[in-house]
């Protein structure tokens, strides 16, 4: 089993990547649920926030996806799909923030609705990363059952 920075790719990196997801996906629940404009400008802030955070620590030199590649070659091709996804969400967020702003009192529904299609594009990619993790470690490395 490869190492990287002094441990295997499932552990530290794991740990985190999982604990930021879950970050995530209680963000998006939130972002999909949300039914007002207000509260949905305040919530895509955070959520920004918290992607950015999340994005530069995947893309860190000792981050996941460091440590993918590092691991299993074989995912190259995806890792760098993934890793351009994150700034073209962040190009999302944004322009759905500016419209949100920009039409507080105009097309209430129609940002909702970007807002629920943003929420489901992150969760693809959310899961294609969960898929690429739990392929790696059952596949390159023989853990788990």
């Amino acid at each position: 089993m490869t190492e990287v920075g002094g441990r295997t790719p499932a552990n530290g990196v794991e740990e985190q990547f999982l604990a930021e997801h879950r970050s995530i996906r209680e963000c998006v629940q939130r972002i999909e649920s949300s039914r007002s404009l207000v509260e949905l400008v305040d919530l895509l802030a955070e959520f920004r926030g918290l992607l950015v955070r999340h994005f530069l620590n995947e893309e860190a030199s000792d981050g996941f996806f460091d440590a993918m590649r590092n691991s299993a070659s074989r995912q190259l091709t995806k890792l760098d799909q993934l890793a351009k996804e994150h700034w073209e969400l962040l190009s999302q967020l944004d322009r759905l923030s500016e419209g949100a702003r920009a039409c507080l009192a105009g097309p209430v529904a129609a940002v909702l609705t970007e807002a629920q299609a943003l929420a489901h594009r992150i969760r693809t990619h959310e899961a294609a990363e969960n898929a690429l993790l739990l392929d790696t470690v059952y596949t390159d490395f023989g853990q788990g059952g």
